[in-house]
């Protein structure tokens, strides 16, 4: 019998560079990478949690998150500037000081690719400006100047002032100090924890980038066009795969009411009809322009499934239009629209509760009275004062326990979880990374199976991190989960993920890497995030929790009563962790 020989890359190893920005000193340094490390850390998240262990320092934290002790980094993935039709993400890495925990979160965006243009591998931010500051990043090196004539500006006007091809800045709640504040980058809205805090902090309005590099070419640009093409054959083939690539998250709104999982009226209700006044598809037989959301979406929309439900189901809100506005509003002032919308919807239903009576009445939903609170949280006037405080601050204070839905300070996405036991799993670690196939296909739990689900849970942070570490979209592993029988992840789609990601990161990097190879970077890039925790809460290993009321009321309009099984789902959690070490 005949066997093909394998054939092997021996590329040149590419040399990468950090750049280390201190913004005290307004001076920066080009720190080369050296081979063994880029060989052990590869890139995006698992890169950007050592760099920040790297550059932290621990003893200097405390409440002083704007000193040097605490760096800003952004590490595209490794694969980031190759020339692809699919998007790229940059790891953002930061203590939060909101959960006292590292902060992590993946921005979809052309960053990746400008940031890894410019010749750089991450971007390390430290210390603290004693003004309000920017800086440019440019082929030359970096520009500092003071930013006194941004202040107050909202993100949209500071793009436009900026006229930078790529823009990383604040808005006003940054400036503010508001607990729901967000980073915008390319005008998109990124969760990241509390990054936006450190960035107000350290008097850092906003950076750019003005690179003149564009994408590069692969080292073997042949087997490189051949593996594009089949990842976009694989997305083609499935329907909703199609829909999710045209019409981008809120594709997925439809099977939100089938399975129960959208959060409506503070997680009163699971399903409701009006919900479909939020699709795309709803938008276009009613002859409304559709909204489109997304990172492969033609047409860019500050609305995706998050804000959708944080800020139009949860707010018993569903004109799209009216949500649209509160997701731009969002965008505009620098607010996280997942907070946001869950501190709006928890003093809605305090205030139907007697609670809160320095707010109006709040029995019916208004789109107009929202924008106000938005705006008053933003630039802390009147009521938002007190609406700007993180969530537990305002449970403490004024009460309302009962509607308040968070965990480690910071509010719940907008999942009804109970729909979701993998889902909520990862949730009450402080993981709200999308577990595709339990949106797509609804609650999987049997007793009894709680060790599979369990081990999908595990199976999504390892290979959530190894497509960071690449580089490439989350969209990735849509196609995996595209079949109703592939609701687990069998174990040769796990293999077939996992040596797709070596391909690309092969192709990018410039050596071999094997399948093996990709899947421990994912468990190394875990493992690196937990030890870091585990020194931050110093020593204290926080275990997994839920609001009760998921856990324990089961009841809602969905046609089964259904609660997280938390404890056994953690149990089998934790025994696999014990096992695989």
């Amino acid at each position: 019998m005949y066997m093909k020989k394998k054939r092997t890359l021996a590329f040149p190893y590419r040399q990468r560079s950090v750049l280390h920005i201190d913004i005290a000193s307004e001076s920066c340094e080009v720190i080369p990478l050296s081979e063994a490390d880029a060989k052990a850390y590869l890139g995006g998240r698992l890169l950007a949690l050592q760099l920040w262990k790297r550059f932290a320092v621990v003893a200097e934290l405390g409440d002083k998150y704007y000193e040097s002790g605490n760096p800003v980094v952004f590490a595209p993935g490794a694969a980031a500037d190759l020339s692809m039709p699919c998007p790229t993400s940059c790891t953002i890495v930061t203590k939060s000081p909101l959960t006292g925990k590292i902060a992590v979160a993946s921005a979809s965006s052309p960053l990746a690719g400008a940031i890894a243009g410019a010749g750089y591998c991450a971007l390390v931010i430290t210390g603290r400006a004693r003004r309000l500051m920017s800086f440019r990043i440019h082929d030359g090196g970096v520009s500092f100047a003071a930013a006194e004539e941004f202040h107050n500006l909202t993100t949209v006007e500071v793009a436009k002032r900026a006229a930078s091809k790529h823009v990383v800045c604040i808005g006003p709640a940054g400036e503010h100090q508001v607990a729901h504040a967000s980073l915008v980058v390319d005008n998109q809205n990124i969760r990241c924890g509390g990054a936006a805090l450190v960035f107000g902090l350290k008097n850092i309005k906003f950076f750019s980038l003005d690179t003149t590099t564009a994408g590069r070419e692969s080292y073997d640009p042949h087997r490189f066009g051949l593996l594009v093409q089949s990842s976009l054959k694989a997305m083609s083939k499935r329907r909703i795969c199609r829909t999710v690539a045209k019409q981008g998250s809120l594709a997925l709104l439809a099977k939100a009411n089938h399975h129960g999982w959208a959060a409506i009226d503070n997680y009163s209700m699971r399903i409701d009809g009006r919900l479909w006044g939020l699709c795309p598809r709803s938008a276009e037989k009613e002859g409304r322009p559709e909204v489109l959301s997304g990172p492969v979406c033609e047409e860019k929309s500050s609305m995706d499934l998050h804000s959708a439900m944080a800020l139009g189901s949860n707010l018993e809100l569903f004109d799209s239009r009216s949500v649209q506005q509160l997701a731009t509003r969002c965008l505009e002032n620098g607010l996280d629209p997942i907070s946001a919308g869950a501190v709006l919807s928890w003093a809605r239903k305090s205030r139907m509760d007697g609670l809160l009576g320095f707010l109006p009445d709040m029995q019916r939903s208004s789109a107009m009275l929202y924008l106000r609170l938005l705006d008053a949280m933003a630039y802390q006037r009147g009521t938002g004062e007190q609406l700007g405080r993180s969530m537990e601050e305002l449970v403490t204070i004024h009460g309302g326990a009962e509607h308040a839905f968070m965990v480690d300070n910071l509010p719940l996405p907008p999942f009804d979880y109970r729909a979701l036991p993998v889902q909520a799993l990862l949730a009450s670690l402080g993981d709200e990374r999308l577990v595709l196939g339990e949106l797509l296909w609804g609650n999987r739990y049997r007793r009894g199976n709680e060790r599979a689900l369990a081990s999908w849970a595990l199976y999504v942070q390892q290979v959530s991190s190894a497509l960071e570490c690449v580089g490439l979209s989350p969209l990735m592993l849509l196609p995996t989960f595209a079949h109703p029988i592939f609701h687990f992840p069998y174990w040769k789609f796990r293999h077939k993920n996992f040596s797709t990601l070596a391909a690309f990161a092969s192709l990018g990097e410039g050596y071999e890497i094997h399948t093996e190879q990709m899947a421990a970077f994912g468990k190394k890039a875990e493992a690196l995030q937990q030890e870091i925790n585990t020194l931050l809460l110093d020593g204290h290993k926080q275990k997994g929790r839920l609001p009760d009321q998921l856990l324990v009321n089961g009841k809602s309009n969905y046609r089964r009563a259904q609660v997280v099984p938390l404890a056994r789902l953690l149990d089998a959690y934790e025994s696999l962790l014990r096992h695989k070490k």
